[in-house]
């Protein structure tokens, strides 16, 4: 694998840690984004990332989880393969939002708990109020981007050449 490869997967792990998950996440989705395969064997990556079987394992299972990743099958073939997700992008911050609303209402359910008015309760309410919010703006946000997304990429397109 050539050097830019190499760098842009590096970059992948550091990217996908910063965002919460493991660095070796981030490579494993790195090495997906560029390899230029459909889907790729568990064995495969692990010898391309000279990771272990236990590290590729749970990546794997993190990277599936937050469906940035899928799990595929080959009729057949006995092996596990891996993918870059089809779910569409839209679909999958709708996803990722209802974990606003869980931690909203968990937030809420911890400020009705709570037996005095404090520093604590202000902040409960503050941040379960704007998850709550921000959740709420972001489905319309993810329905304008569902209704025009043809002509975003299009301009998108033209800014990314200039």
């Amino acid at each position: 694998m050539n050097t830019n490869k190499l760098n842009f997967i590096e970059e992948s792990g550091l990217v996908l840690e910063k965002l919460g998950m493991t660095r070796m996440a981030g490579r494993v989705f790195g090495y997906l984004m560029i390899c230029d395969k459909d889907q790729v064997s568990f064995d495969d990556i692990r010898e391309t990332l000279e990771a272990s079987k236990g590290s590729i394992s749970a990546t794997t299972k993190q990277l599936v989880y937050s469906k940035l990743v899928e799990q595929v099958s080959m009729p057949g073939d006995r092996k596990t393969y891996f993918r870059i997700s089809r779910k569409k992008a839209g679909g999958m911050l709708k996803e990722r939002l209802k974990l606003f609303t869980v931690f909203s209402e968990l937030l809420s359910k911890g400020m009705m708990l709570k037996h005095r008015d404090d520093e604590v309760s202000d902040w409960l309410l503050e941040v379960s109020t704007f998850y709550s919010w921000v959740g709420d703006e972001f489905d319309q946000i993810i329905d304008k981007w569902e209704a025009n997304k043809a002509e975003i990429i299009k301009n998108q397109g033209v800014r990314n050449e200039e």
